[in-house]
């Protein structure tokens, strides 16, 4: 099976948290396509297609990506043109050297490197993100704002969305969290003309990786009953076969994150509907978090997973993902939507 192209569109694009215009500009595109949906969005940006059940009684889920990805911005523009940059997000100032990078200004994305000091005359400390600098080949300060780079633009490498060798796997940029905005528009297609049991809201955050920022927003203002977040999760299985998380091992049912620990009523029915419908999936321990947990402390309380892709070098210029773990997530959504009901959600909710 091919991955559907509209992953390529969205890894492809710029969008660091509080940026996420441009991926904004491509979710509601497809949205638009479909009329059996309201459009619903919030005040930070976020941004969900809505369905009403003809249910009376009908609960409510949500099922969300997040159009964020982790990246530098624009901090300062030194006098002899060097730029000083900041993290957005979770990163180590490590990833970034010998990068070409590229700033977004208002009309272009101007490229740059983050230099390499040679070690002949590099410092011997530990690095931080004050020893980065990009450089964009201007000589001083006057010649970079006249290029059009301003304090508080972001800064992002041009990775090209490719198959590795074997034709089984993605190497991309924004896998975390591109991936979980692509299934969430994908599902929405598929769902756009089926009858539910339950209310539905399909759609993707903004500002997951500062913070979990959108799904405190959006769950605000949907009021779900059951939130399913959709996000890329770290693997470290090529250096270490002990860690939790393995590619070609399936969808990720994430049991633990230090702000989430899955009730065991809803861990069980999510690996029964697995099983009873021969999906692979793999129990994983996490040490972040993801939009569910902020889901889960909405209101008075969520029923709030993660349907997780397991993905190598998250939080970097390029990671790494199966097709086969891809379509298990991706089959799993569809399995759970035809699972649940309202009454199936009110069960887990007091159970």
């Amino acid at each position: 099976m091919k991955i559907d192209p509209i992953y390529k569109t969205l890894m492809e694009s710029f969008g660091i948290a509080s940026q996420e215009q441009y991926i904004k500009e491509i979710v509601l595109k497809e949205m638009k396509k479909y009329k059996n949906y309201e459009i619903i969005t919030d005040n930070l940006g976020s941004v969900f297609a809505y369905k009403k059940s003809k249910n009376k009684n009908a609960k409510t889920l949500v099922i969300a990506g997040h159009m964020d990805e982790t990246g530098l911005m624009v901090k300062d523009i030194m006098s002899n043109g060097g730029i000083k940059v900041i993290p957005i997000g979770g990163l180590l100032p490590e990833v970034f050297i010998s990068q070409i990078m590229y700033v977004q200004t208002e009309d272009k994305q101007i490229p740059g490197i983050v230099g390499a000091v040679p070690p002949h005359i590099s410092k011997d400390t530990k690095m931080d993100f004050e020893d980065l600098i990009l450089d964009v080949g201007l000589e001083s300060k006057e010649k970079v704002l006249e290029a059009g780079i301003e304090i508080g633009q972001m800064i992002l490498p041009k990775t090209p969305f490719m198959l590795t060798v074997d034709n089984k796997k993605v190497i991309a940029k924004a896998v975390d969290n591109r991936w979980g905005t692509g299934m969430a528009l994908e599902l929405m297609r598929d769902l756009h003309d089926v009858e539910l049991d339950y209310n539905i809201a399909i759609g993707a955050t903004v500002q997951e990786e500062v913070g979990l920022r959108g799904a405190m927003t959006s769950s605000f203002k949907l009021e779900p009953d059951m939130f399913i977040a959709l996000d890329a999760s770290p693997l470290n299985d090529l250096r270490d076969a002990s860690a939790s998380g393995k590619m070609g091992e399936g969808f990720l049912v994430r049991l633990y994150d230090p702000r989430n620990i899955m009730k065991p009523s809803l861990f069980k029915y999510i690996k029964d509907v697995a099983k009873k419908n021969n999906i692979k999936h793999q129990v994983y321990f996490s040490k972040g978090g993801t939009d569910a947990a902020a889901a889960l402390i909405s209101r008075c309380g969520v029923v709030a997973t993660t349907i997780g892709l397991p993905t190598r070098y998250i939080h970097s210029t390029a990671s790494m993902f199966n097709l086969e773990d891809h379509f298990s997530a991706h089959k799993m959504l569809r399995a759970l939507i035809k699972d649940l009901t309202s009454e199936k959600i009110k069960e887990l909710q007091e159970n």
